[in-house]
């Protein structure tokens, strides 16, 4: 799974540019886990017309002088700083994914050093575009239990044909858990069910990663490479 641009989906609907920056709140929303984040994100995106507004210097200091109603400066200062991280990889289209490796730069920065176990989906579209990355679940420091139904959910509300799982390791260790292992069969045998694409699952540590489907491809009932 990729995210480098190979081929854009068209995104001349106001719905398209509005799905997009939602995701790109969201992704701020997540990366600074801090209450109230959510609607001030909204605000800048608003106020700078759109994601790619917020990484422009003169847009940026226009926003940190007027400030958002009832939001504080440094709150303020902190999601631009975040937005500017963003832009690194968001896209400006949908984009195509194509290798776990691309899609753990991606989850890295968001949450790979958080202190609670997050559990995200990444969903895909028909054509690979990277549709969204929902956040989940959030555990403790030592795990998190989930629900198979719960994980499947945003898949079918975005109408997704595949999807990938990846959730962090507090402890920065990726090495896939027993518990782990568990969860990525029975995610498998649910997505079989209801015919949708699972292409894996990764596991986020501290600089570090693991392809569940790379390292146990016999779950998905292949021979290992």
């Amino acid at each position: 799974m990729s995210l480098t641009v190979v081929a854009a989906v068209p995104s001349d609907t106001s719905a398209e540019q509005r799905d997009r920056d939602e995701r790109f709140i969201f992704a701020l929303d997540t990366l600074l886990s801090q209450s109230g984040a959510t609607q001030i994100a909204r605000d800048l995106v608003s106020l700078a017309g759109g994601p790619e507004g917020l990484t422009h210097g003169s847009v940026t200091d226009r926003l940190v002088r007027a400030g958002v109603p009832g939001h504080t400066a440094e709150l303020v200062d902190r999601l631009l700083a975040a937005s500017r991280d963003l832009m690194a990889w968001w896209p400006a289209e949908r984009t195509r994914v194509q290798a776990p490796a691309d899609l753990a730069a991606i989850a890295q920065p968001i949450f790979g050093r958080s202190a609670q176990e997050q559990l995200h989906i990444a969903i895909v579209d028909g054509r690979n575009g990277l549709l969204d990355l929902r956040h989940v679940y959030t555990g403790t420091a030592t795990g998190t239990s989930v629900r198979i139904g719960e994980l499947l959910r945003p898949v079918l509300e975005e109408r997704g044909v595949g999807f990938a799982a990846v959730h962090n390791h507090p402890s920065g260790d990726p090495e896939p858990s027993d518990e782990d292992l568990r969860l990525t069969s029975e995610l498998l045998a649910a997505a079989r069910l209801l015919d949708i694409e699972f292409l894996d699952h990764l596991v986020i540590g501290h600089g570090r990663w693991v392809s569940i489907r790379s390292k146990q491809p016999s779950i998905w009932g292949a021979e290992a490479p």
